[in-house]
């Protein structure tokens, strides 16, 4: 029996994606201490773990990736909550025996390792990201016109060094936390240029344990009915005139419009649409796609994950980070259509959807994905391949 401290981000595409290794760390007996915010606190304790909470300086954070001052943003607030999360590890460090962590591709997962001089191990909710790729960042080193730390970042990267002797490498690190071993929640075959990336790599797919907790929503309307889901994550904000554009794009589909607008959408910003639409703040996505014929999203990885394991074509309209990799794959692959937001129209969607519908190849290239997601060995390879680890360090 294991003491494993789980490390993560308070954003739904990473916390999702790691549901399956911490429910299979909990089936087997370790325990399993995960630090994050109230907003997952259900459904991590609804697979087995103890939740520890930290504040979510994410939620409700205006942050536009395209600008420098968005950039500062969100790297101040990882450096928050790096300082956060590094102060609750001291605290339970003092009661707990770690044998190792378990840590998100995001976040501070590698400050938290160095912390405590265990061996850790990471996860990517998302593709491996190649070099030449990563250099093209602006929290790359070498990249042109590369970020640096501004004043209120440097204040904050020195207390996190003051208090725990731990800095990062550089800026890139928050999103390419590294391990003595990294998980990656995709296949083979689904992840790009797969033939740039050596050993270590571990590609055990994603898996889909049951989530904690209901929301409502009235499935009675959308039964024996063609359904187009369409959602673009929960953190993009000034969604009013895209849903608007959905809403006289599909006002005649031939069946039911199911959006999920997200926290942010000002309801009184939005059209008065059709009877065939249904639309709320939240709807319970894995349910919804279980009746969809198309799904409209942003490409978030998550989101691919879940609709590729119903066997759901996509429209993907891509807008920053691992988006337009993942668009750009899925429509290699034939499994869905790609929209980018220089060419976003009513006639734009209205084509793109069609196309689903109309074309089964769209369906061929999705169930070749979800074969090759069978195919992977899931949470109990990840946790062979760690236990291999640790027991050749014995």
């Amino acid at each position: 029996m294991a003491n494993i401290l789980m490390i993560n981000v308070p954003a739904e595409g990473h916390v999702n994606p790691s549901l399956g290794i911490t429910k299979a760390f909990a089936d087997r007996g370790d325990n399993v201490y995960y630090i994050s915010t109230e907003d997952y606190k259900d459904r991590l304790e609804g697979v087995g773990a103890n939740v520890v909470l930290h504040d979510n300086y994410l939620k409700g954070a205006e942050i536009d990736p395209g600008s420098s001052d968005g950039l500062h943003s969100f790297l101040n607030i990882f450096l928050k909550t790096s300082f956060d999360i590094l102060s609750v590890t001291r605290e339970l460090d003092k009661d707990i025996s770690f044998d190792f962590v378990y840590y998100d591709s995001f976040g501070p997962g590698e400050l938290v390792r160095d912390y405590l001089h265990i061996p850790g191990f990471s996860s990517s909710a998302s593709f491996l990201i190649p070099e030449d790729y990563k250099k093209k960042l602006p929290l790359h080193p070498e990249a042109a016109g590369s970020l640096h730390f501004n004043e209120e970042g440097k204040v904050l990267l020195d207390r996190v060094k003051q208090e725990f002797g731990v800095a990062p490498k550089n800026m890139l690190q928050f999103m390419q936390n590294q391990g003595e071993k990294t998980m990656v929640y995709t296949s083979e075959y689904f992840q790009p240029r797969l033939e740039e990336f050596g050993e270590g790599h571990h590609f055990i797919g994603p898996s889909f344990p049951q989530r904690k907790g209901t929301i409502d929503f009235p499935f009675d309307q959308i039964e024996n009915e063609q359904v187009l889901y369409i959602s673009m994550g929960t953190v993009l904000d000034h969604v009013e005139a895209f849903f608007n554009m959905c809403i006289d794009a599909f006002s005649d589909f031939p069946g039911k419009v199911v959006i999920a607008a997200g926290s942010s959408v000002d309801f009184e910003k939005l059209k008065d649409a059709p009877e065939n639409f249904i639309i709320q703040k939240y709807v319970p996505q894995l349910d919804i796609l279980q009746h969809t014929n198309v799904f409209l999203t942003h490409g978030g990885m998550n989101s691919v994950n879940e609709a590729i394991y119903y066997e759901v074509p996509m429209v993907v309209i891509p807008r920053d980070k691992d988006q337009p990799m993942v668009a750009a794959r899925l429509s290699e692959l034939e499994a869905g259509y790609a929209i980018f937001p220089d060419e976003l129209t009513e006639e734009a969607l209205k084509n793109a959807v069609n196309q689903i519908v109309e074309n089964d190849d769209y369906y061929q290239g999705i169930e070749k994905i979800k074969s090759s997601f069978q195919s992977c060995g899931g949470p109990a390879e990840a946790l062979e391949i760690i236990d291999d680890y640790l027991d050749g360090k014995k």
